[in-house]
């Protein structure tokens, strides 16, 4: 596992986490080092989907610092792309939240869709997909809308519904914000009928301000434990503390961050975004909690990931009395269990003794049609982790406040 970057890759990242502090706090953009990779740096935005906020400011360098006429054309392409999305999404996502008030289907918007408002343009924030709270008792009204509205229903795991139009639209249906078998979920379980009613809406609400930033943090903790805390939750965490800071009523939220046990954690990470992101403080140390972020790309490291998944199997057969390696966890990446395969295979439920087939199937659309399959990276990210990257990653844990490698 990577822990370390070399001379240039921390000028490099300096950089752009100086880009990125002058764009959402509407600042000029920081004059370029002598040798910059402006590749190397665009590449580094679109892995932490942060593009269109790069690219903007970068282009409001004086004339004499800009990048060259190839790269200020890729740039302006960049910029035009993100915001077709973003107006794509915004008309989408009001026209279901409307169809949502029509058919009094109660619904609370999550995360990305509030969070784009924080930046200083929406573009700014890219997202993948929205998640909206709603009762699971109206889930074949929600299904009827969404068919209605042109959605395809793709499947459903324990709690969460998916539903896409493409090309660009990807909206997940909780119901529930966490999952059952998680310390939070008694806390969080009744939280749709205790959020807020929005301005403007019948059926449409939202959290308060404290459990929107509680939410937040929940949801990064939970992908920090499983691979990765990216640059982009940071940033997250830095605008929405900033704006809201003063609205704040820090005795609920100390309240719940202690029940929570993710005192630590805020802490830790708040302290790491103000001193990336402030004007008037930036500090970069590079030590092991912020190189593990940096290389984190939007939602985590597959080799961190992996090596959790693998490592998690392997102890917790150790505890039942049992004998598990890294090559048990390779078959088990390589042939899913039924469970696994009824997320995408839903027959599988039905027809069990199909599951080869669906192996096949799997394996002919990863390997010949979305072709997003490294054999060579597979191997090495599930059998040549060390007990040293074990530790490592241990280590990152107890220093925000975790237990190991327990996830509940």
């Amino acid at each position: 596992m990577k822990k370390q970057l070399s001379d240039i890759e921390k000028k490099e990242y300096s950089y752009f986490i100086r880009v990125l502090s002058s764009a959402v706090n509407q600042a000029s953009a920081p004059i370029p080092y002598e040798g910059i990779n402006w590749n190397r740096l665009f590449s580094i935005s679109k892995t932490c989907g942060l593009d269109s906020a790069f690219s903007n400011t970068v282009l409001t360098l004086p004339k004499e610092y800009l990048p060259n006429n190839e790269m200020i054309k890729i740039l302006k392409e960049n910029i035009n792309a993100e915001i077709l999305i973003d107006i794509n999404h915004n008309y989408e996502i009001e026209k279901v939240l409307s169809a949502f008030d029509k058919h009094k289907i109660k619904n609370v918007p999550l995360k990305g869709y509030f969070i784009k408002s924080e930046y200083p343009r929406s573009d700014y924030r890219s997202i993948s997909d929205f998640d909206i709270l709603f009762d699971r008792n109206q889930l074949d009204l929600v299904k009827e809308v969404f068919s209605k509205l042109g959605y395809e229903f793709l499947h459903n795991d324990d709690n969460q519904y998916h539903f896409q139009k493409k090309p660009y639209m990807y909206i997940e249906m909780h119901a529930t914000l966490v999952h059952e078998w998680e310390s939070y979920y008694y806390y969080l379980v009744d939280i749709i009928n205790k959020s807020l009613k929005r301005d403007g809406y019948n059926y449409s609400y939202e959290l308060s301000l404290e459990d929107h930033y509680l939410y937040m943090l929940i949801h990064n903790s939970n992908h920090f434990r499983m691979g990765g805390l990216s640059i982009r939750m940071l940033l997250d965490i830095y605008l929405y503390y900033s704006n809201h800071k003063d609205e704040f009523d820090f005795d609920y939220l100390n309240e719940k961050l202690t029940l929570f046990k993710l005192g630590t954690f805020e802490k830790r990470i708040r302290e790491i975004a103000f001193n990336w992101f402030s004007l008037d403080k930036q500090k970069i140390t590079f030590d092991n909690l912020e190189i593990f972020i940096l290389l984190s790309a939007i939602l985590g490291r597959v080799d961190a990931g992996v090596m959790i998944s693998s490592y998690k199997m392997i102890k917790s057969a150790e505890k039942e009395g049992k004998s598990k390696s890294k090559f048990s966890y390779l078959l088990k990446s390589l042939f899913p269990g039924k469970n696994s395969m009824s997320v995408n295979y839903p027959l599988v439920d039905k027809l069990p003794f199909l599951l080869p087939a669906f192996w096949v199937q799997m394996w002919f659309k990863r390997l010949f049609i979305m072709k997003n399959v490294s054999i060579k990276n597979g191997l090495k990210n599930r059998l040549s982790y060390t007990d040293d990257d074990v530790n490592y990653y241990k280590g990152l844990l107890i220093e925000t406040g975790f237990d190991d490698f327990d996830f509940k």
